[in-house]
């Protein structure tokens, strides 16, 4: 296990987290591409995300929306990748 200390500056608060080798290197990869690598604004960025997918998931319980099935998760997941969703087949007049 690898540890990484979580430090910003201003009014923030220093933890630590035990992660794998192979996940450290992936949040490592992925701070220097989105945030200069800062490992610390990455998981900030994470976490915010995370919140407002909570929020949502209440407003869709208090309204009676039913959550996402596996199938509309991957139709979303492909748009956001900018993939084609698959053609429907259509039925051709006799």
């Amino acid at each position: 296990m690898c540890y990484i200390t979580i430090m910003r500056p201003g009014r923030t608060r220093t933890t630590s987290f035990s992660l794998d080798d192979a996940t450290l290197k992936n949040l490592k990869a992925l701070a220097a591409r989105r945030h200069r690598g800062n490992v610390s604004a990455l998981l900030a960025e994470f976490a915010a995300r995370e919140a407002k997918f909570l929020a949502a998931e209440r407003l869709f319980e208090k309204y009676g929306i039913p959550p996402l099935n596996d199938e509309a998760v991957e139709r979303i997941e492909a748009e956001w990748r900018g993939e084609a969703a698959p053609k429907k087949k259509r039925r051709r007049a006799a």
